[in-house]
């Protein structure tokens, strides 16, 4: 083994590069109501509610009050009896 060959390895990159993913706060919040929809659309508005505040929560995702309180309700009034 070479030299070289020792240096290399100790610039190879091993990891993401999460630098290179940089996104919006408004990004992030876009994809939460995406998986939002997609898991919680139709369930009643106590599901929907403690769903959209712990992912919003857990996230870290900065959302005002009245963008969280519509999005509970586009997503609880899209429930449809069966």
């Amino acid at each position: 083994m070479s030299e070289t060959d020792d240096t290399t390895s100790a610039r190879t990159q091993d990891q993401p590069r999460l630098d290179l993913l940089e996104t919006s706060d408004q990004e992030r919040l876009d994809g939460l109501i995406a998986q939002l929809r997609a898991d919680v659309r139709g369930q009643n508005v106590a599901v929907v509610d403690k769903a959209v505040r712990s992912r919003i929560a857990e996230t870290g995702v900065p959302a005002e009050e009245e963008v969280i309180l519509a999005l509970i309700a586009e997503l609880a009034a899209d429930e449809q009896p069966h």
